[in-house]
């Protein structure tokens, strides 16, 4: 058999900025141009078929999507040469070849079992164009070619799977459905890709659809098939269909592995189901199946959300008199966070210190939980000094870090130190963002101090930072707490002015404050402005008004925006219906 030489399309240089231009990406053949000169096009094969590709460019001719197709189509039995051209052409300052010239391309390319340069070249078209057009806009033009050259339909597989890594789900479950009609059904290998993707984009319901109609098209599982369809089941909530599943395959023969066992272990620690995620990694070993520090640390978890952090202690405790397994530092860092958020700081630390008998050192992930734990706890002295550890070891402090002891001192009005640290940040080339400017802004406005911060707000203007809902909620809710009524409604208008109120968390703010001081006619104007602009009020806004309401003695007016909550679907908690402020439910 005659084999080709691999030219690999990977060696593209960088596209220049206009290729990219929408004109050059959606260019449709004019029919009205005239045709390519019989001449040239015998000319340029004969040099071609001799790849004297260096010749070409001392012809005088321009390149077109007529020339070029047509080329295309003389040398569709000849992949070196096509690709060759096809390279020259692309290569051109002005030019692009169109997605009919990269699907002929992909075509002549899988025909010649050039299967390398075929996948580079649809990666390169599911670049340029998969994404900027309709679902159907590759696949059509890919069927168009196909019917012209009565190739093999292997390209569309291809196409499945090129989509699915590419993160296209609607572009791949359309070729999913529509590939059967060229004789084409999808390799395993692509499904699995497709169902990957899927549940990587949490469609978890959707990949399970897609199995399904695997199993109508005669598309066997694999172990890798099991295992996602199982994780699928799972993510989506429905751990006992993911338990019938396996007990299934395993019922027909099929491989079940360590990976499908997991996600159902995980799926019943994460609806707190101990008992059956224990029996299910006492069956995994009955079956052969050996645990490794990913099955325990499964367990470990489930313990740790449930509160019985003992337990998940001596998870580690038994993995340690184990041979050729060790607990490691995910293990260690799930039960140190589960301390942390706890508040038991002490605890925390000598699991640490355990972790670093065990010959383990912190990672950044551990570092960081325990310098929010100790925030949290209000011990911040206790989280500097961690953050400073770090600084002076191997181990390099993040922006996280940074910020989260920056928030610490905020909560506890040390704002000189929460200064000094935006400082260090400064010259550990961590950046200064909105985040920062934000964290700044609560801890001044914690402390009531409104005029430091407005001149934080006008520091972040001039320096280029642009503010964002959570930084003019936090500087309105400090205006309104302060009594500040003035600054606090001419604050809102420029809120109202820049766009910034456009979640429910802004309105709620400005409603909650107003509600406070006693000014129900600005709080439910503030209502009627959130729906104008298309933002639906939740629960909270609701009874945050009938709170006020009540407690401004105004019933009426309660009961008013009772009856809009109820028609909108939100009920009384059973806090208001039991306070002495509340009013009757109805019915």
């Amino acid at each position: 058999m005659l084999r080709f030489p691999t030219l690999r399309l990977r060696s593209f240089p960088s596209l220049r900025q206009i290729h990219s231009s929408q004109t050059l990406l959606r260019r449709i053949p004019n029919p009205s141009l005239q045709s390519a000169p019989p001449e040239l096009l015998d000319r340029l094969c004969r040099i071609l078929l001799l790849e004297r590709f260096d010749a070409v460019s001392k012809l005088s001719f321009s390149f077109s999507d007529d020339l070029l197709d047509s080329v295309l189509a003389r040398l569709r039995l000849e992949p070196v040469a096509a690709l060759g051209f096809f390279r020259i052409a692309a290569k051109q300052p002005y030019f692009r070849p169109n997605c009919r010239s990269y699907c002929k391309m992909i075509h002549i390319l899988s025909k010649g079992r050039m299967l390398d340069d075929a996948r580079a070249c649809l990666k390169e078209l599911v670049r340029f164009f998969g994404s900027k057009d309709s679902v159907s806009f590759v696949f059509d033009e890919m069927v168009r070619v196909y019917k012209e050259f009565s190739f093999s339909p292997t390209v569309f597989d291809m196409l499945l799977k090129v989509f699915a890594e590419s993160g296209l789900i609607k572009h791949a479950l359309h070729v999913f459905d529509n590939m059967g009609k060229f004789g084409r059904i999808p390799s395993l290998r692509s499904c699995n890709s497709l169902l990957s993707c899927l549940v990587r984009n949490k469609e978890s319901r959707v990949a399970v659809q897609v199995y399904e109609q695997m199993s109508r098209l005669g598309i066997l599982p694999d172990v890798f098939t099991v295992s996602i369809v199982v994780n699928a089941y799972c993510r989506d909530g429905e751990v006992q269909k993911g338990l019938g599943f396996v007990e299934e395959m395993e019922r027909k023969g099929f491989e079940v592995n360590i990976v499908a066992y997991h996600a159902l272990i995980n799926g019943y620690c994460s609806v707190g189901d101990m008992e059956v995620a224990l029996s299910l990694f006492r069956l995994m070993v009955g079956k052969g199946i050996l645990p490794n520090a990913v099955s325990y640390t499964l367990l470990i978890k489930g313990y740790c959300k449930q509160g019985k952090i003992a337990k998940a202690e001596e998870i580690i405790k038994e993995m340690k008199e184990m041979p050729c397994l060790a607990a490691d530092e995910v293990a260690y860092g799930v039960i140190i966070n589960a301390y942390c958020q706890l508040g038991k700081m002490d605890d925390a630390i000598r699991v640490r210190d355990n972790m670093q008998i065990a010959g383990l050192k912190p990672n950044i992930s551990v570092c960081n939980t325990i310098i929010n734990g100790y925030c949290k706890a209000g011990r911040v002295k206790e989280a500097e000094k961690i953050l400073i550890e770090m600084e002076f070891g191997s181990l390099k402090p993040d922006s996280y870090s940074y910020h989260t002891l920056l928030d610490g001192f905020c909560k506890e009005g040390l704002m000189d130190k929460a200064f000094e640290t935006c400082n260090v940040m400064l010259e550990r080339g961590i950046e200064v963002t909105v985040l920062t400017y934000n964290t700044l802004l609560k801890g001044f406005c914690l402390l009531g101090a409104m005029d430091d911060a407005l001149h934080l707000w006008f520091l972040m203007l001039k320096r280029g930072v642009a503010p964002n809902e959570i930084s003019s909620s936090t500087l309105l809710d400090g205006f309104l707490k302060t009594g500040d009524f003035e600054r606090a409604l001419k604050l809102w208008s420029e809120i109202l002015a820049r766009g910034f109120a456009k979640n429910q968390i802004t309105f709620n703010t400005a409603i909650n404050g107003f509600c406070k001081i006693g000014r129900m006619g600005e709080a439910e104007a503030i209502l009627t402005k959130m729906k104008d602009l298309g933002c639906c009020p939740d629960c909270v806004t609701y009874r945050t008004l009938i709170d006020g309401y009540c407690k401004a003695g105004d019933l009426e007016k309660a009961f008013r925006i009772r009856d809009e909550m109820e028609a909108s679907g939100f009920s009384l908690s059973f806090e208001m219906i039991s306070s002495r402020n509340a009013i009757p439910a109805t019915g």
